[in-house]
């Protein structure tokens, strides 16, 4: 396991170390309804950036579709880490953790995830 410092400062164990990337996310929890945008994705989690952070141990309904996938990618998750005010470098959003992905899900999202890292 990896320990880095997360965006909002804190020490984190990271599994997989996260990918920059631009993915459109469709989110809800049991209450209310997101779009916005993931400016990372690992095997693990990703991070969204949002005016509206949520707390963290919020579950949430993930949707979204990868670079070169036909279906939309359908996972539960958790806010690990929020961050409510941006600094000078960092966006305010939420670290997210999968929880229990399916295997089709897992396979594509480290299929990406691996083709994302090769590329220079």
């Amino acid at each position: 396991m990896k320990k880095e410092t997360s965006q909002d400062g804190h020490k984190t164990s990271r599994i997989s170390t996260r990918i920059s990337t631009v993915i459109q996310i469709n989110y809800h929890t049991t209450d209310s309804f997101f779009t916005d945008f993931a400016d990372n994705i690992s095997n693990g989690g990703m991070f969204i950036a949002t005016t509206k952070p949520l707390k963290p141990g919020t579950r949430l309904s993930l949707e979204f579709l990868l670079p070169e996938c036909d279906y939309p990618i359908h996972v539960k998750a958790k806010v690990a880490w929020s961050r409510s005010v941006p600094s000078e470098n960092q966006k305010q959003g939420i670290g997210v953790q999968f929880d229990n992905l399916s295997l089709s899900a897992k396979d594509k999202i480290n299929t990406i995830v691996k083709r994302l890292r090769s590329v220079p």
